[in-house]
């Protein structure tokens, strides 16, 4: 068993990203979901993935954006975010976090 919790002093900044954070979570040696955590007016910045993506909210509340749509969303929630379209997501008045998970085989950039 491989296990993972979201320690903030482990934290990696997020590459684009503002105010975010994440843990890379690895199976046999490539790295197939993330566990971001995003403070207050927190951003991931753009991002494009060749693979579809599963978004789950694990904490607080905040919005994604896929092609042209944006949602709000909270804990409890989870969004698939198709392969090829920029997503991004955020936060204005509260932090969140999420784990996005690959669908599928290959790894994360």
């Amino acid at each position: 068993m491989q296990f993972y919790r979201f320690n903030p002093e482990e934290a990696l900044p997020l590459e684009n990203g503002t105010r975010a954070t994440y843990i890379p979570i690895r199976h046999d040696g490539r790295m197939v979901a993330m566990q971001i955590q995003l403070d207050r007016r927190g951003d991931t910045g753009k991002r494009e993935f060749n693979l579809d993506l599963m978004l789950s909210v694990v904490e607080g509340e905040g919005f994604v954006r896929s092609g042209g749509s944006v949602a709000e969303i909270r804990a409890g929630d989870v969004c698939i975010l198709p392969d090829g379209l920029l997503h991004n997501i955020w936060t204005t008045d509260s932090m969140m976090r999420v784990v996005i998970t690959l669908m599928g085989s290959g790894e994360m950039p």
